[in-house]
């Protein structure tokens, strides 16, 4: 009941952020001067229905090595069933906060996406909201604080503005070579303990004692835990939100967002609208569910997902970043490997530039819990992939699914090996589910630490080429409650330097 009690009472939260954030509606709509946001003058009020919701943040492109810039995409819902939102148009305010620049991006060229589900006879069809991505261009990398808010313009007459937000603010990512802080949680879901796991990486991002605050966010897999009904999606990003709207966000395809539909056997639908990934390679193939009278299970299944949001790499400071898809194809010679091949070969060439190589996805290769074993997605990833990642000596490999947090000692081929990559299990982020046990009571030989006991996240600090310290934060105590910290040697460097010696 307590748990209920939270809940309820941060819900509450978020909705007088809403209301008070303020939108506009009035008989005499403030009227744009061109070229000069600071002349607008906007009016409050709270009986407006069209605003936008859902708001979150996500990394466009690299920061560009020449020019230190890169563009950040603002992803928005619209209610399309509300009348009143058929006569705006939306656009985005920006600049940097240190800065008199104010900029506008007008998403008048822009078709918003949407989809339809159908998860059961008794649920029906949903049709869910407009979903928008406007890229902001040109932004000043090196953790760089931008302020943006959404208005919604009138249709007919561009100059007049009917809605805004309040200002939202961010830290664009570090520039190669600056000290980089990262957030990792996996299967967050919409629960008390999906808001504290929230709090604590909020106040990583925003406290004022943070030297490097974190500027990103990245959960490998099982986000919202929707089960398939889509409306849980518009809840998980109302809780969400007064996070997500202030970080860059990346995400990872899990079991969750497989999302079958039952009535044409479409999936990962939701996971592929709401959200739009960095250095995207194409638009999203996603091939039809064949030979199945039903929807299938996601966690014994290689589905047809390629490109999209399905598995992308970027670079953010000090890390190379990959991303991979647990439930598609990743035997040698399929797409998604020849991928992570060509860009472990590229991350070889930059490796004294982006000195750290992060490789995400959702099944985890090394397992001490009692789900989740031996799954299918998980061997076939494992056997065809976990060369590369000894190959080219990656640093981390992130997973969720497990719900519990497990730290490997670096380990190749079932054996604790001497610069192998060091596996970090972080599904514990607050999931509906709870907690899964151990396969054995005494820990393999490779277990450095594990733990099923706490929800919290992972926060990764990479001061520079050589050394990284990570930290387990658990959401037990109402400050920064440390469950497992240390510091690690780059892999790369030092089976380098051994060589060289030799």
């Amino acid at each position: 009941m307590f748990d209920v009690v939270i809940l309820a009472f941060f819900l509450a939260f978020v909705g007088a952020i809403y209301h008070l954030s303020g939108a506009v509606y009035s008989a005499e709509p403030t009227k744009t001067q061109p070229g000069n946001l600071q002349t607008l003058e906007f009016l409050s009020s709270s009986n407006t229905v069209c605003f936008p919701k859902g708001i979150h943040l996500s990394q466009a492109t690299n920061v560009q090595r020449k020019s230190g810039k890169l563009d950040v995409t603002v992803s928005f819902l619209l209610d399309q069933k509300n009348e009143e939102c058929n006569g705006v148009i939306p656009a985005v305010a920006f600049g940097r906060q240190a800065q008199k620049e104010e900029r506008l991006v007008s998403a008048k060229d822009l078709k918003p996406l949407q989809f339809n589900h159908t998860q059961s006879l008794s649920n029906g069809l949903f049709e869910s909201p407009w979903i928008y991505h406007v890229k902001l261009p040109n932004l000043v990398g090196g953790s760089e604080r931008y302020w943006y808010k959404i208005l919604l313009l009138e249709k007919q007459d561009n100059s007049l503005v009917l809605v805004e937000t309040k200002r939202h603010f961010f830290w664009t990512p570090p520039l190669m070579g600056q000290p980089t802080t990262l957030a990792l949680v996996g299967d967050l879901g919409q629960t008390e303990n999906s808001v504290k796991t929230m709090q604590h990486m909020m106040r990583a991002s925003l406290h004022p004692s943070e030297k490097h605050p974190v500027t990103q966010v990245l959960i490998p897999g099982d986000l919202a835990y929707a089960h398939s009904d889509p409306k849980r999606w518009l809840s998980f990003f109302d809780i969400m939100e007064p996070f997500f709207q202030s970080i860059l966000l990346q995400v990872a395809a899990g079991n969750h967002e497989f999302e079958c539909d039952i009535d044409n056997f479409k999936i990962w639908v939701p996971y592929e609208h709401y959200f739009r990934v960095p250095n995207q390679l194409g638009p999203a193939d996603v091939g039809p569910t064949e030979n199945v009278t039903e929807c299938p299970v996601a966690n014994h299944l290689n589905s047809h997902y390629l490109y999209g949001n399905s598995f992308y790499s970027y670079q953010h400071g000090l890390a190379k970043i990959i991303v991979l898809n647990s439930f598609t194809d990743s035997t040698a010679g399929s797409v998604q490997y020849r991928f992570l091949e060509e860009e472990l070969q590229k991350a070889q060439k930059e490796r004294h530039e982006i000195p750290w190589v992060i490789i995400a996805f959702h099944s985890p290769l090394y397992n001490t819990f009692d789900t989740h074993i031996d799954e299918k997605p998980a061997v076939l990833m494992k056997q065809a992939m976990e060369p590369l990642f000894m190959k080219y000596k990656v640093n981390f490999i992130v997973c969720g699914h497990d719900h519990a947090y497990l730290r490997t000692a670096p380990i190749f081929n079932d054996t604790m090996t001497p610069y192998a990559p060091i596996h970090l299990t972080l599904g514990a982020g607050g999931n509906d589910e709870g907690h899964v046990g151990f396969r054995d009571n005494t820990s393999e030989p490779w277990v450095v630490k594990r733990d099923i006991s706490e929800y919290g996240y992972g926060h990764l600090f990479l001061p520079n080429s050589t050394h990284a310290k990570f930290t387990w934060v658990r959401d037990g105590t109402t400050d920064m409650g440390i469950h497992d910290t240390v510091w690690l040697e780059n892999q790369y460097f030092s089976f380098t330097s051994l060589v060289e010696q030799e």
